[in-house]
């Protein structure tokens, strides 16, 4: 029962419906898996099988170096793909996943997944559409990081949040630790941040919760 309903959530989420075949066939490639909180889903550089869709929870990616010190990719939310990478055929994980709450997932075996690509070409248009999000998502964040100052980061990245729902209030999808090293900042620095922002009438903060004020969302941010 739990995989039937995944399998719909996923198909009304990147098809937009829950046409038979359709899910005929991800039923045949497809598991459903249940990840408990602070449970690692997989270790950079592991052999991988399956790309992953979130149902429920939050996973965080990263990677570490020698030291331990830890570069954060993205927070996963629910609806969305993550270990899509695999599908360039190197079958390795290149990066690690962490779930921060207990988690339920749609795990997709890549091997079957590519087995099946030539027998159903809207599968592969819609496979083809969702790499690309993701690699204009990658192209963003590395000119973020490269061009954009941690201010300007931290309002890109408020906005995006606000553009699921637009209600002017977004949550954090982390500590406030975890969106720091995120933003390619520390603790100290972004909490410096928050504090200005709020001084400037930008922001409220309460706990992981931030309002957008007026200043804010007439698009000020120098």
């Amino acid at each position: 029962m739990e995989q039937q309903k995944a399998i719909e959530q996923f198909l009304e989420r990147f098809f937009g419906s829950s046409d038979a075949d359709l899910y005929t066939l991800i039923e045949e490639i497809s598991f459903f898996q249940k990840r408990r909180r602070k449970e690692v889903l997989f270790f950079e550089g592991e052999d991988g099988h399956a790309v992953h869709f979130l149902l429920r929870g939050r996973v965080k990616l990263y990677r570490a170096n020698e030291d331990g010190k830890e570069a954060v990719i993205r927070f996963v939310q629910p609806g969305e793909f993550f270990a899509e990478i695999l599908l360039d055929l190197r079958n390795r994980y290149p990066v690690n996943a962490i779930a921060l709450e207990d988690c339920s997932l749609l795990l997709i075996d890549v091997g079957k997944l590519f087995a099946r690509l030539q027998q159903t070409p809207q599968l592969a248009m819609h496979l083809v559409g969702i790499l690309s999000q993701r690699l204009m998502f990658m192209l963003k964040r590395v000119e973020q990081l490269a061009i954009a100052d941690i201010r300007q980061r931290f309002m890109g990245y408020l906005r995006a949040l606000d553009q699921k729902h637009r209600t002017g209030v977004v949550q954090l999808p982390a500590p406030k630790r975890e969106i720091a090293l995120l933003l390619g900042t520390t603790p100290e620095t972004f909490s410096r941040l928050l504090k200005k922002l709020s001084e400037e009438e930008m922001i409220r903060v309460s706990g992981k919760s931030i309002q957008l004020l007026a200043a804010f969302e007439n698009g000020t941010d120098v």
